[in-house]
């Protein structure tokens, strides 16, 4: 036998590392990793995500502001309510993809029919949804933007001892996890930067000033709906140095008019994607006393501000600093938001910011 022939079957077995090795660079997908989500998920996913179908809009926003808008090829049907009519000028591309479900259904032949890498949903998806995803055998990543222990993570409505620091924490870690799903851990970091930057601004000239005689604010969504405890409203009213007259009150749920008579709020927010809700108060004889309506202290939002039950990244860069500017521009006298506004969709939505 020649010294060839012994030597050969050697070789083969050599080739195979080599082989699966270059396999690997010319497709790094097929590598898998492991990510824990904000509900304690551990979530096997590719290594490379390019086809995410996102069914939830706090997500999708955050997304958009990671530049990761390509990777995605399916969105939650009603993304234009939940965002606001400006956010397609943002990401023109979403208009045209797939709407496969929503933030607590799915259609499961049309979401197979996406070949997607991972499906993004909302903390508080129902037991029966959350198994349709997993039977489908995609990837599931839940999303909350707020932390809190175990037995209040699915909840809509969670019971939180320390509303700032659970959302706070929470907006980082969501930032940084879809950072972390997309590949875009860089932007994520300067994005969660630009949070804490701006937050710290907003501690620095409000954190002092005395609960006796804060200013009182209503949110006013439709249908006599409000956000109580456990959501954000609060938080960023609070962060301006105002109070949520709704605190006594439990998550998101409608309230009534005798409720909002009794709080008497010196000023109303109105969100800008439900901007049609302060035209429909001023005209409504049963608000006429209300010292809001009385004083025209309504505020319709800027699109930025955002201030929903969760927050987004805008929410506490941009937001807080729109709000509080409003109840104590003495304050803020130096803060030109429009500015802020402008350096922030230049870095995060890479188009101008353009006021309405």
């Amino acid at each position: 036998m020649s010294a060839f022939a012994l030597f050969r079957p050697r070789a083969k077995i050599a080739c195979v590392p080599a082989v699966l090795f270059f396999l690997s660079l010319a497709f790094p997908a097929l590598a898998d990793r492991v990510v824990v989500d904000q509900l304690g998920r551990s979530v096997t996913l590719p290594d490379t995500i390019s086809r995410a179908v996102v069914l939830e809009h706090h997500a999708l926003d955050v997304v958009v502001e990671l530049g990761a808008q390509d990777q995605v090829v399916a969105v939650m049907r009603d993304w234009q309510k939940q965002l606001g009519k400006g956010f397609e000028r943002l990401a023109p591309q979403l208009k045209s993809l797939p709407e496969p479900g929503g933030l607590t259904e799915v259609n499961s032949e049309e979401l197979l029919s996406l070949n997607p890498d991972v499906v993004i949903v909302t903390h508080y998806v129902s037991p029966a949804m959350l198994k349709q995803l997993e039977d489908t055998k995609i990837p599931v990543i839940q999303v909350a933007f707020f932390t809190v222990p175990e037995s209040e993570r699915g909840k809509l409505n969670p019971v939180l001892s320390d509303e700032k620091k659970a959302y706070t924490d929470g907006l980082l870690e969501g930032v940084s996890l879809l950072g972390e799903v997309f590949g875009k851990q860089a932007v994520a970091k300067q994005l969660n930067d630009v949070i804490i930057e701006k937050r710290k601004i907003i501690d620095e000239r409000t954190a002092n000033l005395p609960e006796e005689g804060r200013t009182t604010l209503y949110m006013a969504n439709p249908d006599m709906n409000t956000y109580g405890a456990g959501k954000y409203t609060g938080v960023i009213m609070e962060q301006a140095g105002g109070l949520n007259v709704a605190r006594g009150a439990k998550g998101y749920g409608k309230v009534t008019m005798e409720q909002v008579l009794s709080w008497n709020p010196a000023i109303i927010i109105v969100q800008d994607r439900y901007a049609e809700v302060a035209d429909q108060i001023r005209q409504d004889p049963a608000w006429k006393t209300v010292k809001a309506v009385a004083d025209d202290k309504i505020f319709i939002t800027p699109e930025y501000v955002k201030p929903w039950g969760h927050p987004v990244p805008e929410s506490v860069a941009l937001g807080e600093l729109w709000m509080a500017k409003i109840l104590h521009p003495d304050l803020f006298q130096d803060i030109d938001i429009n500015s802020e506004a402008q350096k922030f969709y230049k870095a995060f939505y890479r188009t101008d910011y353009v006021a309405k």
